[in-house]
């Protein structure tokens, strides 16, 4: 890459599955300070146009499998953007050549002159608008990296699915390594794979989404599987209600679960349980659905979204916190929404803490709904749907109402797709379980498959297009 005379003004982008050489062009930007963005190759074409044209990479570095895509994306956005493929290639560069042996090789990483310099672009969720270019800083990035060690994870050996688009995996990366462990790279989620990894590699801990932990208890623990080494799980990205946690812990006896809670513009983590803790170990078990306490380096606040006012014990409000691992501001976007008057970080996540001192999530603010004059959670009917025995996976919308603001809807994905429930079941089922706000006015629709964002997000706005067509 120096030969191509890449510089600290240069982006090298990312877009592939994992594998074992798909880290290399990360650290490998790094260490010559220029800027790496990774892409995810599950985006469509139009959505791979939009970021490319965001960030406009110098080079960019693509599995097989999405060297079509990224083709087609670089012709529409008209860019002049090398392509280096992780394989075979009679049109592009190979990987392979940049790792043939050099002469007099000398190579040593770039000092920067300033480590809060962006090293890192990753883009935000896009559940409920496009994506923006997140800026995270070599400082960042290396502060939340120790700070996954210094909680107290063990970092033997780690399992995690996601992408280089996540990130957590960025940072499980750079801890592991900082550690001396060593990751297990894997392309796609399997729920069957998942148990015999686990089991034949020893893994002593494990990253899932929400929508993964649940797909594995409700494909059940397999016999003769050894978790023994397993010290923990931590389970992040989306709301997870307490109930699921506790069914999730009864299949994998004598390892630590717990949710934990960070977002990309806070460089990670930001609440989460410490296994060196005695005290956090026990509230881990006595508070499910908690997702723990600050970290170091982080402060954290409840407000009233509305009227600015601090917040005491469980009272629902807008997360603001503050660290020095904050985002740089978005790549080429306004930043100016991303704080408040007085420099918390407005983290668009409704939560409260209890009298501890410990957090927990409820929704996004843009995905609350309201029914009259009240708020409602559409975590909280999703997690009623998911207890369901046929229902696998479930997304709650508002449908807009003229008289009632939102009539709350649900699009579920059943476990058998045989099965003869029909959504007049289903909505008993939950009229039984919920307040009269909460009801499913807008309907239940059942689809074979749930939208989900590169990130493992549920895509709100494809739901709710599919109601509104209907």
């Amino acid at each position: 890459m120096r030969v191509r005379v890449v510089t600290p003004n240069d982006i090298i982008a990312l877009c592939s599955l994992n594998h074992f050489n798909s880290c290399v062009p990360v650290i490998a930007t790094l260490f010559l300070g220029a800027k790496v963005s990774c892409l995810d190759p599950m985006l469509s074409l139009n959505e791979t146009v939009y970021l490319i044209k965001q960030i406009r990479p110098k080079m960019i570095f693509v599995g097989q499998e999405s060297v079509v895509l990224i083709e087609g994306a670089i012709e529409e956005a008209k860019l002049q953007t090398e392509i280096v493929v992780f394989g075979l290639s009679t049109v592009h560069s190979e990987f392979a050549d940049f790792f043939a042996p050099k002469e007099n090789e000398n190579f040593q990483p770039v000092e920067l002159e300033n480590n809060k310099e962006t090293a890192l672009i990753l883009f935000s969720s896009g559940t409920t608008g496009m994506p923006k270019g997140i800026c995270l800083s070599h400082y960042s990035l290396l502060g939340q990296s120790y700070n996954l060690i210094d909680v107290g994870y063990n970092m033997d050996c780690v399992l995690s699915y996601a992408s280089l688009y996540w990130i957590s995996t960025n940072l499980l990366l750079m801890a592991c390594t900082m550690a001396g462990g060593c990751r297990l790279v894997l392309p796609r989620y399997n729920p069957v794979q998942y148990w015999k990894l686990l089991d034949h590699f020893r893994v002593t801990l494990t990253f899932m989404a929400p929508s993964q932990a649940i797909a594995m208890y409700n494909k059940g623990r397999p016999d003769g599987i050894n978790t023994t080494r397993l010290s923990d799980i931590i389970i992040g990205g989306g709301p997870l209600a307490a109930e699921h946690v506790i069914r999730i812990r009864d299949i994998f006896p004598g390892t630590h679960i717990a949710l934990i809670y960070g977002q990309t513009e806070a460089a990670g983590t930001s609440l989460c349980f410490s296994p060196n803790r005695r005290e956090d170990i026990l509230a881990m078990y006595k508070k499910p659905g908690s997702c723990g306490k600050p970290i170091p380096d982080f402060i954290s606040k409840i407000v009233d979204p509305e009227t600015e006012e601090d917040l005491g014990p469980n009272q629902c409000g807008e997360l603001r916190i503050k660290t020095p691992f904050e985002l740089n501001g978005y790549y080429n976007l306004d930043s100016s929404g991303v704080w408040d008057a007085n420099g918390w970080l407005k983290t668009g996540d409704i939560a409260y803490f209890d009298e501890g001192g410990y957090f927990y999530i409820v929704d996004r603010i843009k995905e609350m709904l309201k029914f009259h004059s009240y708020h409602v959670a559409p975590a909280a009917i999703e997690g009623i749907l998911l207890g369901h025995p046929s229902v696998a996976g479930a997304v709650v919308i508002g449908i807009p109402h003229v008289e009632d603001g939102d009539h709350p809807a649900a699009a579920i994905v059943l476990k058998n797709p045989k099965d003869k429930i029909t959504p007049e079941e289903i909505m008993k089922f939950v009229e039984e379980r919920v307040d009269d706000r909460q009801r499913l006015r807008g309907g239940i629709m059942i689809i074979p498959k749930l939208p989900i964002t590169a990130t493992g997000k549920i895509r709100r706005r494809d739901v709710k297009k599919l109601f509104l067509e209907k």
